[in-house]
């Protein structure tokens, strides 16, 4: 038997006992006695308040939606600053090159591009024919009603001109082309605006050297 016991058991008591006692002997009212003091006390709620402001900050962040208030969409008379003066998005909207500037710009470069392919000037085609892309791109963005017809023909027509001036395939290349211009000038009737024919100038653009690129330097 181990000391500590035996001198209990001298005493007439036992380590249960004794463990069991003092518990009983404090009554549910000094319990509740004991708590109430200590939320009544000032330095017990300051703590308490701590506990509170460590856990909001340890919470995660909600996810806003894009559809709640705090997103808000930008207001016309708000304005941009730009290097020549502040704007509103209408003035900046307003200042994009129209439609018909746009469809001008692809007129001269699909001309390009023609004359180029024929002159065996192929890489100058190729800029030509991504310039059309480009331009466009552009204007399915300015001009969202007409994205689905233009995204239709850069996959259906231009696509196939590209692949046929990097195949240099001259053949193929006035194919797809005549079928791109051809499909180009239904998009104008679908546009409403039959009018507006597109045709290929007989003569070749003076601007540019259209020949092989090795004829260049002679």
């Amino acid at each position: 038997m181990l000391p500590r016991r035996r001198t209990l058991r001298c005493r007439g008591h036992s380590a249960t006992g004794l463990a069991i006692v003092p518990a009983a002997g404090a009554t549910t009212d000094h319990a509740q006695r004991h708590v109430t003091e200590r939320h009544g006390d000032a330095s017990w709620k300051r703590k308490l308040a701590r506990r509170e402001v460590v856990r909001e900050l340890r919470r995660p962040a909600p996810i806003r939606s894009l559809h709640a208030p705090y997103y808000r969409a930008v207001s016309d008379e708000t304005k941009v600053q730009t290097r020549h003066g502040e704007l509103t998005p209408s003035e900046i909207a307003d200042a994009l090159p129209g439609t018909g500037e746009v469809m001008a710009s692809v007129g001269t470069a699909w001309w390009k591009c023609a004359y180029a392919a024929r002159g065996g000037n192929w890489e100058l085609a190729a800029y030509f024919a991504r310039r059309v892309r480009g331009l466009q791109r552009g204007l399915a963005v300015t001009r969202p009603k007409y994205a689905g017809d233009l995204a239709a023909f850069e996959e259906q027509k231009l696509d196939p001109v590209l692949r046929a001036i990097e195949a240099r395939a001259v053949t193929d290349f006035e194919h797809t082309f005549a079928s791109a211009t051809d499909r180009a000038n239904e998009l104008h009737v679908k546009w409403a605006k039959p009018y507006i024919r597109w045709v290929l100038p007989d003569e070749p653009p003076r601007d540019l050297h259209l020949g092989p690129i090795a004829a260049m330097d002679r």
